[in-house]
């Protein structure tokens, strides 16, 4: 699902702004910066560079954050962030796979100590009904470097996968064993930290989300 169309805006508000962009050697139709939403819907396979890029310069002139992410769906080899338009464009281009550009969230929630990272990872049951079922456990998984926004390239910084962490970072498992943190520990830590019921805050969001 990308928040690219207006029936998406106020349900999925907690969605970052996200594009699909093709490479260029696949030679998928170009939507216009103009009507791009429309052309989308439309046509469902359809490269959005010229609606990023249109965003992007809009953002940029108004002063605020460019810094995206490309994502592909082969891991973090096919992943670059970065506060450049065209180096992302080309970064794309170069891989050869389809990507999803999204806004970065630059003002992440940061676990103390070590000013980290972490994504959360849950397991969800659709049933042959589409009932959607969340099940009550969960698990986060940390980052071993503290979050630096002015270093982009320090992927370990930046990016959770078990696989560049343990890889590529000295202090994999430091904080936590096999940089886990289970929601037990979490709901925890939220409330010494911040005074924060894991119920009342981040599960009611997680069941919007799914």
């Amino acid at each position: 699902i990308i928040k690219t169309s207006p029936e998406l805006k106020d349900s999925c508000n907690w969605f970052p702004e996200s594009y699909i962009i093709y490479p260029t050697n696949l030679n998928t139709p170009v939507a216009p910066a103009t009507n791009g939403i429309s052309h989308m819907k439309s046509n469902p396979k359809t490269d959005e560079r010229e609606v990023f890029l249109a965003s992007y310069n809009s953002r940029k002139e108004s002063g605020e954050g460019t810094v995206w992410i490309a994502k592909s769906s082969a891991g973090a080899k096919g992943i670059l962030i970065s506060h450049d338009a065209n180096e992302l464009l080309e970064f794309i281009d170069n891989q050869g796979q389809v990507h999803v550009i999204q806004k970065y969230l630059e003002k992440p929630l940061l676990l103390e100590p070590g000013h980290r990272k972490f994504d959360i990872r849950s397991w969800v049951l659709v049933d042959h009904q589409y009932n959607i079922y969340l099940y009550r456990e969960g698990v986060l998984r940390t980052s071993s470097e503290p979050y630096n926004s002015s270093d982009l390239q320090n992927m370990t910084s930046h990016l959770t996968n078990h696989c560049i962490q343990k890889e590529h970072s000295q202090n994999y498992g430091r904080y936590e064993e096999g940089n886990e943190m289970f929601f037990d520990e979490f709901r925890q830590y939220l409330l010494t930290t911040h005074n924060v019921a894991m119920e009342t805050s981040i599960l009611p969001q997680l069941k919007h989300i799914i």
